[in-house]
């Protein structure tokens, strides 16, 4: 069978629906497996992404494991050798076809994919949040451990720090994607089905080894082809977030009832009762909706609850750890905790064991925090090509880079890659080159082709032993190239405010709701806030106009907020009318006088 000499395929089935006397573990010999119908397609590169492997073969109707295959609803590991040595590691497809052999004998077309195509569609977590705040070569174990995929002892380990917060709604897959891609590296599948990294960084393309005419083979009347890019990028630009940390950080403070003797707070807990941080419950109330397995605690963003302005200013909070609890109250009967509960939320609990009702006097939590200080832009090419239009420009936003030297890396790679790998090439050769491999394709008979390339595909059966090769043109990159840093936008430090005059010209601006301060965002609610304004402590409200007064709101979603502000910056007014629909997450509103009298 070609270079294949003696095929075997070993079936494991996982799935535990199999009948019981069929084995879990099945062995398909040469005399099943259709002579000239196995191919294999091995892909690295998908551009600058990841792709996948898988093998191709028919199975003669008389095989007796054809009937378990197409009746099994769980997974198939599927072990592909020939004699003592294995060839590919996977899992069978769950697309089959009845065909016919080139003898005329009916048979299964099936394929077996490699391991991540069904390992890793996976959600990293079920529930809740997660923080990736490590070198990413643990952050690759940690995703390839939660999809039950082994990392090969020989594959790369990163050692830059990666930083991201992820929820339920993230797949393995698009960790790993992202993850490897902003380091510049692809993951495959070996032989075994370990997982290994690529990294894509051509230094040189000196002294490469040369295919030519000798080591060429003529298919189909041709022996090279060549493709062209219609559009080519000519620079890249990359954003990427600055992050800062911080520790014992005040980042919650109940304010309920708060004055003159209650400098913290002074929320009221009848016996029993409980709170969320966002609503007080009865007892009945609480076991209720502790016995509601839909119901999701109520998750309170972490925030700059002191106001200060020289550590994070209005920087948003992206992981809060390692949470303490100042507590106060008029009672010994009443209990609270704020913990961590993933990313920058926290999740709060207060109750009242007795049966009078007693205030809570100081809810407070400090942490360690990470939280973002600027956003930045790195773009590459020099002035000339930056001032071209952005068709020209290809762009990305990093999520698990921070920092500047990484995030130049990335531009450098995406500006020259896209730049100097326009041409694709397809071509036939007997010599076995794996992908990822740097060649130099001559073509001395036809065209006088001389180019350097990067084997990204190929593709050969156990019919022939030619190989059938896609490839890119490569030049050198240079990561280090200098680039443009501009700051895209920075953390404010005006979450005070300017200190204003004293005495009798000191004017303050206060906010009433008149449906209460508090909502939950899963419920309906309609609020009218009305600001009234203070001088010297005697009110002046009559003394301004609609016109005098700005609302606007800041919540979790910058981008959101961008579009409500803009939306309600001309409208003014004393008072502002908000529903459930103006609120995104943990969502504050804020009103400005633009004048003074």
């Amino acid at each position: 069978m070609g270079s294949i000499h003696n095929p075997q395929l070993t079936l494991t089935f996982l799935g535990g629906d199999l009948e019981v006397t069929h084995p879990t573990v099945q062995t398909i010999g040469e005399e099943h497996i259709a002579r000239r119908s196995i191919t294999f397609h091995q892909q690295l590169l998908s551009g600058l992404k990841s792709s996948s492997n898988q093998v191709d073969l028919l199975l003669d109707r008389t095989c007796p494991a054809i009937e378990d295959i197409i009746a099994t609803e769980g997974d198939v590991k599927a072990v592909l050798t020939d004699g003592t040595g294995t060839l590919f590691t996977g899992y069978l497809s769950t697309s089959y076809s009845w065909t016919l052999t080139d003898r005329g004998t009916q048979a299964l077309a099936i394929t077996i994919e490699d391991t991540g195509t069904r390992l890793l569609g996976k959600a990293f977590v079920e529930s809740g949040r997660h923080l990736f705040h490590c070198p990413a070569g643990e952050a690759v174990g940690a995703i390839c451990a939660r999809a039950g995929i082994t990392v090969s002892p020989s594959c790369i380990f990163l050692t830059p720090t990666v930083t991201r917060s992820v929820d339920g709604s993230i797949t393995c897959r698009e960790l790993l994607d992202q993850l490897v891609y902003e380091l510049g590296c692809v993951y495959f599948f070996d032989e075994l089905g370990k997982l290994r990294l690529f990294k894509v960084d051509c230094t040189s393309t000196e002294a490469l080894p040369s295919l030519a005419k000798d080591k060429l083979v003529v298919v189909g009347g041709r022996a090279i082809t060549l493709g062209k890019k219609i559009r080519q990028y000519k620079s890249a630009r990359v954003s990427f977030t600055r992050l800062g940390t911080a520790s014992d950080y005040l980042v919650y403070r109940h304010t309920s009832g708060r004055g003159d003797g209650h400098p913290y707070c002074y929320l009221k807990l009848e016996g029993g009762s409980h709170f969320d941080g966002s609503e007080i419950y009865t007892e009945a109330e609480w076991t209720e909706a502790q016995a509601d397995s839909f119901r999701t605690p109520a998750l309170i963003e972490a925030c700059n609850a002191a106001s200060e302005i020289d550590i994070v200013g209005s920087g948003r909070i992206i992981a809060a750890a390692n949470v303490r609890t100042e507590f106060t109250a008029e009672s010994g009967y009443i209990t609270a905790n704020i913990a961590a509960a993933g990313g920058p939320y926290l999740e709060v609990a207060a109750h009242n064991n007795g049966t009078l009702a007693y205030h809570v006097t100081r809810l407070d939590a400090h942490a360690d925090i990470i939280f973002e200080r600027d956003v930045n832009v790195v773009r590459t090419a020099d002035a000339q090509l930056a001032a071209e239009t952005s068709d020209n420009v290809i762009g990305e936003e990093l999520s698990f880079v921070h920092e500047r030297t990484l995030a130049q890396e990335h531009a450098n790679l995406l500006g020259q890659y896209h730049r100097h790998a326009g041409s694709s090439y397809g071509f036939f050769s007997a010599v076995d080159l794996p992908c990822g491999s740097l060649v130099r394709l001559v073509d001395d008979a036809f065209s006088g082709l001389n180019v350097a390339v990067l084997i990204t595909a190929r593709t050969f059966t156990d019919e022939s032993a030619v190989i059938a090769y896609e490839a890119v043109g490569i030049s050198a990159f240079d990561l280090s190239a200098p680039a443009y840093l501009q700051v895209l936008a920075r953390g404010k430090n005006d979450t005070v405010g300017p200190a204003g005059p004293s005495g009798e010209d000191a004017y303050l601006v206060q906010v009433i709701s008149e449906g209460g301060t508090t909502f939950r965002t899963t419920e309906a609610f309609a609020t009218t806030m009305r600001a009234r304004v203070f001088k010297g402590g005697i009110e002046v409200t009559g003394s301004f106009t609609d016109a005098d007064f700005r609302w606007h709101r800041t919540s979790s979603d910058a981008h959101s907020d961008e579009i409500w502000n803009s939306e309600h910056y001309s409208v003014g007014g004393k008072t502002l009318s908000i529903t459930e629909d103006d609120v995104a997450g943990r969502t504050n509103f804020f009103c400005t006088l633009l004048r003074r009298i």
